[in-house]
């Protein structure tokens, strides 16, 4: 009876975690089913493995001690006794995961600093500082925006780059959402300008001129860019993403026709699906997301589902093939619709990048 009490307890307060987090600014997703039927599964399953290990517990102390019913009252107590502690912690310690996940994590942006030398850059003049954001999937203001803007422009970057799904897919049409995206790109500072592509939340060019209308973004659609930052070159090229990878193939090598060797080139792209074929193109530096890391990766077993045609390969993190460099953001934002917004051992990601000239 007290097992089922807290058993009842505990998901009660999965359900009122889940509907507090719009009101603390975290995340606005507009149906709590799957999640809580996920918690209420883990939670079950639990109860259940602790009530069939009680009652077999009970039948073989029944068997053995016939003779002493004391002694297997006592031994009943005791079996019970441990069985609800045990209930009571692992529930305890699911919970404590749930709030990490949903209400510490997403607010613990972090930011990655590297550095990557070229031998396209002159190491006399001074690196160019290249601030990469994904992934932000905006619902309503936060405080991840809030933090992002402030981490960003602390870093000074000269330019900031953008790798697509920018709107959560529950709200792609919603009028807020959008202008609350708007004001989140404009406060973010760059003297050299902020560049971004298609991801795949943005199906068609229209919903892309229509979301950064009244901004300074350039958008780059199968478009090349070359700037002069202080006197080092480089180009930017942006390919939209349709996860088709047959037609993204051939965007790219339209993209990069007529780009030299001599030429320091970054590919924005928002899937690492294509990193084969612009190591093929000897692109420099390529920069995606889509994967969100995984958003919810388990210890030792790492992230649960990438989205990515190559699976876990390139969840996250600094990859080489051959001569190109491949940075994948676990970005900042969720996956949409009814899906859980959290991360578990998966924090939100600003990638700060130091371009220099290779001595």
């Amino acid at each position: 009876m007290l097992a089922t009490f807290l058993f009842v307890l505990f998901c009660l307060s999965d359900w009122l975690l889940l509907r507090i987090l719009p009101h603390l600014q975290l995340s606005f997703a507009p149906a709590v089913g799957l999640p809580l039927t996920a918690s209420l599964l883990v939670r079950s399953g639990v109860f259940a493995a602790l009530s069939g290990a009680v009652l077999l517990a009970r039948r073989r102390r029944r068997a053995v001690g016939r003779a002493g019913h004391g002694r297997v009252r006592t031994g009943r107590v005791r079996t019970s006794s441990r069985a609800v502690s045990l209930f009571l912690f692992l529930n305890l310690g699911f919970s404590v995961v749930q709030v990490d996940a949903y209400v510490v994590e997403p607010l613990l942006v972090e930011t990655t600093e590297i550095r990557l030398e070229y031998g396209q850059l002159d190491p006399a003049l001074p690196p160019v500082r290249l601030v990469h954001l994904t992934d932000t999937h905006v619902e309503r203001a936060s405080h991840r925006e809030v933090e992002v803007v402030r981490r960003v422009n602390a870093l000074q970057p000269d330019l900031i780059v953008l790798t697509g799904d920018y709107l959560n897919l529950s709200y792609l049409h919603d009028p807020v959402a959008r202008e609350q995206f708007r004001g989140f790109i404009t406060q973010l500072e760059a003297p050299y300008g902020i560049y971004a592509v298609r991801g795949t939340v943005e199906p068609v060019p229209g919903m892309m001129a229509e979301l950064f209308q009244g901004t300074d973004t350039v958008w780059l659609e199968q478009e090349t860019v070359t700037l002069d930052v202080r006197g080092q070159s480089l180009t930017l090229a942006g390919v939209a993403c349709s996860h088709d990878h047959v037609v993204d193939a051939a965007r790219l090598a339209l993209t990069l026709e007529g780009i030299g060797a001599d030429e320091l080139t970054v590919l924005l792209y928002h899937s690492p699906d294509l990193i084969l074929e612009a190591a093929a193109r000897q692109v420099d530096l390529m920069l995606a997301g889509h994967t969100h890391g995984g958003q919810i990766r388990l210890p030792v077993l790492g992230p649960v589902v990438t989205f990515s045609r190559f699976g876990r390969r390139y969840a996250a993190g600094l990859f080489q093939e051959g001569d190109t460099t491949l940075y994948v953001s676990r970005g900042l934002g969720f996956e949409g619709g009814s899906l859980p917004r959290a991360r578990f051992l998966c924090r939100p990601e600003i990638v700060s990048i130091e371009l220099a000239g290779a001595n």
